[in-house]
């Protein structure tokens, strides 16, 4: 993961940024999940700073881009969390 995505994502997410960067080396689509929060929140900054007309509206997009893409990196780790505690009943032929 490109530091610059891990630094987004740390200021986010710092309890679990070791987890985020394990899983970003060996899953390609969380790791394009980072990348797209830290792109969307450079660009916040962005139109943050900037004067255009319509930089309430972007911004409020951007934050809702953001927001979208922390629960999905919460619920990505969330799932990584879960432990099966039993294995499932086996079938048995008669």
């Amino acid at each position: 993961m490109d530091e610059d995505i891990a630094a987004a994502v740390r200021l986010r997410f710092p309890i679990e940024a070791e987890a985020i960067v394990e899983r970003a080396s060996w899953d390609p689509v969380f790791c394009e999940i980072c990348r797209d929060f830290a792109e969307a929140q450079t660009e916040l900054v962005k139109w943050e700073a900037s004067s255009d007309p319509h930089g309430g509206k972007r911004c409020a997009e951007y934050r809702q881009l953001i927001a979208e893409l922390a629960k999905e990196i919460e619920d990505a780790l969330a799932k990584a969390k879960v432990v099966k505690l039993h294995h499932p009943p086996v079938q048995r032929s008669r």
